[in-house]
């Protein structure tokens, strides 16, 4: 190697790093100082610059989760060795406490503590300095302002909000749907126990015959009372199933007593449309009222022991 090059190498050698420092160093990047609110993390980065053969007191650094401080410290992250030229601290705050009012917080002083050569002769003497971190503002706003403007909408208690209503269509729908049903099964209780025996009654062969024969006039001609005695005769022949005879008759009550008070007069109404239909010519003639009024009478009496049977 040349002379001149050799020359370069040593003047190199003996210059110092563009890195190394003479005296320990601190910079810091803080939050910003406004807009926060309770539960808000605020990160705080501090950088740090030491000389050769100094080093930092890690007792000195902040104890995170101390509890009590309206911005706690809640976490702290610290990048390289104790006595590397260059170390970082990462400093997390967490907003505990809301204020009534805007207030400004801060975000404390840190002091750390280092160890530095002296620069006496021999390098072995050291002496503490301490890097001071200044105190940083934080402005905290309230979640809600404490006292809200006076108007309306906005005071400080507000009532409930009210129920939405459902919708009342198919509730609509439903009720008469439920109507239709209850309607049907009323009209077929109805029908069951009320109006089948109703209609049954009135369908009965002397409930019958006696609605015909009460529109007789009270003095019918012998063309009319002879049909209003040959109705009886039908419905008491459909009641019994076959013709029947005066001979008949006792036999005919003993299977219906409840038409034994009615016996006597069975008997007479026989006898008379007997004499009527087939009496000899010259015979004297029946009493037209009188005979229209015992047979009304009759099939009455007939007509409401058959409805009470």
């Amino acid at each position: 190697m040349t002379t001149p090059g050799l020359l370069l190498l040593l003047a190199l050698a003996a210059t110092p790093s563009s890195h190394a420092v003479e005296a320990a160093q601190i910079s810091v990047s803080d939050p910003p100082a406004y807009g926060y609110q309770v539960g808000d993390v605020a990160e705080r980065r501090v950088r740090i610059q030491l000389p050769a053969g100094a080093k930092l007191d890690l007792e000195s650094l902040p104890t995170p989760n101390r509890q009590g401080g309206a911005v706690e410290l809640s976490s702290l992250v610290h990048q390289g060795a104790s006595d590397a030229a260059e170390q970082s601290l990462l400093l997390r705050y967490q907003v505990l406490r809301s204020p009534e009012v805007p207030t400004v917080f801060e975000l404390p002083t840190l002091n750390l503590r280092t160890t530095v050569p002296t620069g006496q002769a021999g390098g072995k003497g050291l002496r503490e300095a301490l890097l001071r971190v200044p105190a940083h503002p934080l402005m905290v706003s309230p979640i809600a302002p404490a006292q809200p403007p006076n108007r309306a909408g906005l005071g400080p208690l507000q009532p409930d909000l009210p129920a939405p209503l459902p919708p009342m269509a198919p509730i609509r729908q439903r009720a008469k749907a439920w109507g239709v049903l209850a309607l049907v099964a009323l009209g077929w209780l109805l029908w069951r126990h009320v109006l089948r025996a109703l209609w049954w009654r009135r369908q009965r062969p002397l409930a019958r015959a006696w609605r015909d024969i009460r529109r007789l006039p009270a003095a019918p001609d012998e063309h009319t009372l002879g049909a209003a005695l040959r109705r009886l005769h039908s419905a008491l022949n459909e009641d019994a199933g076959r013709v029947l005879l005066a001979a008949d008759v006792p036999a005919w009550l003993a299977q219906r007593p409840q038409y034994q008070a009615q016996a006597a007069a069975l008997q007479d109404f026989h006898q008379r449309s007997s004499q009527h239909f087939f009496a000899a010519p010259g015979h004297a003639p029946p009493d037209l009222a009188a005979d229209t009024q015992r047979l009304r009478n009759l099939a009455r009496a007939l007509a409401q022991s058959e409805a009470r049977a």
